[in-house]
């Protein structure tokens, strides 16, 4: 088995460019002894088999589709794939086992302290696979986790919180410097920067685009903050003592986490050790014997988006993409121009389900995953701030290429590599019928009990979020230094070196 740099994608109706190179294997089928046969090439590109005797058989083109592609931006090196291999419920499996191990012998000291972060999108995955409410979901995973060996489960909606706050305040001083202005030059539009496949697309094939991207980090990375830092030095513990998994939505997920900037040179640890899948996390679970539905609740660790009886889970109103589109256009209103408006009209205006007299929603070109969503100035009636959504590679394109021609006009886009966003993860729990029309519906289905699983909260509004910034950062919060160098990162222009293999000759 060897890699081909000369494969071709193909079936992929929502990808940007067809005859992208790509790492999937593949197996030579040997024809028994040499025959002393080779191989041409004619002007076409297509590739032939000569017998000795002359004859030519053409050789069948590799080709690929989506079910095969690790990403979504389609541009995995091999280099990433060996990081993805390393990242599987089988390591956390591993890490508990090695614990079990060190405490039978008295070596307890020795153990790691394992963290586990689920994010929202994934339970809202297991809830509808499980005919379970999140919040049971929530307390099962965390029993069955713990007594497995796992330390705290931890909500990634937590961190949204503190995400969603640092990218609006990031959002706000941006908009000011260039005093609202888009384009070259200055630093609108903002490009959400949370989806990890987006960053991975951009980064490889659209560096022109990074200047604009967030660089708030994901709730993922966030959490990883948390977690190698402010609870590190809570418990005791330096960060390569901590073993931190997270359980998310995408595939895309394990290249985030194994990115450079999250990587602590100091204690050779990364922010996040681990992320494993939803459907992973719903595999160990059954490998471990345990059967969701039947298994026992445990109540809540700390760093949970839950009420204080713990009987309500907290959410933040938007799509299964994070809600970061509604808080930053509230939060915008609110501090740039005095509108009071908050992210659950935005939401309810987003989805139609509602109107508002603000807040004027187009779907171009009738399409649910693009859509314009523009504040109104209530004296003149002129749009104040310009808002889009942009989910799945086929309305990506077309967002490039007005970013790159000057013609986009967005102050704020919220960008996701899945159509639907994060409800059709890559990693999510698929329906047993295999159908376009069932998949869609399971999607909608899962994007319904993400939406509707817990009442809203502002982050603001979060005692125990305020009480984690200024336990951390000091009296200065968000403002101080520490702040700036956790919660944000950067972003990496790669040249692309070409590779012959790929060429049609």
């Amino acid at each position: 088995m060897a890699f081909s740099g000369g494969l071709r994608l193909t079936d992929l109706n929502d990808y940007i460019t067809p005859g992208q190179e790509c790492i999937k294997p593949v197996e030579v089928k040997k024809t028994g002894a040499a025959n002393g046969s080779h191989i041409k090439v004619d002007q076409t590109g297509d590739y032939y088999e000569v017998a000795k005797d002359g004859e030519e058989i053409k050789l069948e083109a590799a080709r690929i589709t989506l079910n095969d592609c690790l990403a979504c931006s389609g541009c995995v090196t091999s280099a990433e794939a060996v990081l993805i291999t390393m990242q599987s419920h089988h390591e956390l499996l591993a890490v508990l086992e090695e614990n079990r191990r060190l405490r039978s012998q008295g070596e307890g000291a020795q153990a790691k302290h394992v963290v586990v972060t689920v994010a929202p999108q994934s339970r809202a995955s297991l809830a509808l696979k499980h005919g379970m409410s999140p919040l049971s979901v929530a307390k099962r995973v965390t029993a069955a986790l713990k007594a497995m060996g796992v330390d705290h489960v931890f909500d990634s909606a937590f961190t949204r919180d503190l995400m969603l706050v640092e990218s609006a305040r990031e959002f706000v001083e941006r908009f000011k410097a260039s005093e609202g202005q888009v384009g070259d030059g200055r630093s609108l539009p903002v490009l959400a920067s949370w989806c990890p496949g987006w960053v991975c697309y951009a980064e490889k094939t659209h560096a022109e685009v990074l200047p604009w991207m967030s660089t708030t980090r994901s709730s993922q990375q966030t959490m990883g903050a948390v977690v190698k830092d402010y609870l590190a030095k809570r418990l005791s513990k330096t960060p390569d003592q901590i073993y931190h998994v997270t359980v998310m939505m995408c595939y895309d997920k394990k290249l985030e986490a194994s990115r450079d900037d999250f990587y602590n040179d100091v204690f050779k640890t990364r922010d996040v050790d681990c992320v494993v899948t939803t459907g992973e996390l719903d595999r160990m679970l059954l490998e471990a014997g345990i059967q969701l539905k039947s298994a026992a609740e445990s109540g809540l660790d700390s760093l949970f988006k839950a009420d204080a009886t713990q009987e309500r889970l907290y959410s933040s109103a938007g799509t299964s993409a994070g809600g970061g589109l509604e808080y930053v256009m509230s939060y915008a209103a609110r501090t740039l121009f005095g509108i009071d408006i908050s992210p659950e009209s935005v939401a309810a205006a987003g989805r139609e389900e509602t109107t508002h007299p603000l807040i004027d929603v187009k779907a171009v070109r009738n399409q649910s995953d693009h859509r314009e969503i523009t504040l109104l100035d209530p004296t003149t009636r002129q749009p104040c701030l310009r808002f889009a959504t942009v989910y799945g590679f086929r309305h990506l394109q077309n967002l490039v290429r007005k970013l790159k021609s000057g013609r986009s006009v967005y102050h704020y886009v919220e960008v996701a590599a899945c159509p639907n966003a994060c409800s059709n993860g890559g990693g999510q729990l698929q329906p047993d019928d295999p159908s376009p029309a069932a998949k869609k519906q399971w999607v909608a289905d899962t994007e319904h009990i993400y939406v509707t699983s817990g009442a809203y909260e502002l982050p603001e509004n979060n005692p125990a979020l305020q009480e984690l910034i200024y336990d951390w950062f000091g009296p200065e919060g968000l403002d101080s230094q520490l702040a700036k160098q956790a919660l944000h990162t950067q972003f990496h222009g790669i040249v692309v070196k070409a590779n012959p293999l790929g060429v049609s000759w």
